[in-house]
């Protein structure tokens, strides 16, 4: 299937693609019940916690570690500056 990597789900919705191509919402997804505002170890603790697959995983550690983020548009704002 087209856009589909390991398990046939589909990077973009978290699945274990191309870990440059996690999109915002598949981010968010595994952020589900972190607190705001929060620091980047906060939100990669909470993706694993909640199951985030490697892709998730390596554009939160490519955050900036210096930021506090205090909601989802700064989390995306963030992805984009990737």
């Amino acid at each position: 299937m087209a856009g589909t990597h390991e398990g046939g789900v589909k990077s973009s919705q978290g699945g274990r693609g191309d870990p440059h191509k996690a999109s915002p919402a598949a981010v968010e997804k595994y952020l589900k019940g972190i607190n705001f505002p929060s620091e980047k170890e906060q939100l990669i603790n909470c993706a694993r916690t909640n199951g985030a697959p490697e892709d998730v995983l390596y554009v939160l550690e490519q955050f900036d570690s210096r930021k506090t983020y205090k909601s989802v548009i700064d989390i995306s704002k963030e992805m984009h500056n990737l």
